[in-house]
């Protein structure tokens, strides 16, 4: 069937080839890792994991870190609802000595 559609026998070709270089590439990759292609991948699964952990543990110190920013979000808040009720009272305090002689107490 393939040699009666061209279009078939050229994507049946085109599949040849690319495994034919996948499997070229393997090879190549197992003489380069000495043969002990198996180590390799253990090694590049062992480095995922790696750095798997270290996002878990950077994201981690982000959560926490995020704690502490909205903790001192709060407590600014605070703060400044202190002040505005300090600057009130001293409002309230001046304008009651608005118009009162300073020598009578």
């Amino acid at each position: 069937m393939a040699s009666e559609d061209p279009i078939a026998h050229n994507e049946l070709e085109a599949l040849s080839r690319r495994t034919a270089a996948v499997e070229d590439r393997v090879e190549s990759l197992q003489v380069q890792s000495g043969g002990n292609f198996a180590a390799v991948i253990e090694g590049q699964a062992a480095l995922r994991r790696e750095v798997r952990d270290g996002f878990a543990k950077v994201n981690s110190r982000f959560d926490a870190l995020e704690g502490k920013v909205d903790q001192l979000a709060d407590e600014m808040r605070s703060l400044n609802e202190k002040a505005d009720r300090n600057q009130t009272r001293i409002v309230e305090l001046l304008t009651n000595l608005v118009g009162k002689n300073p020598d009578a107490s």
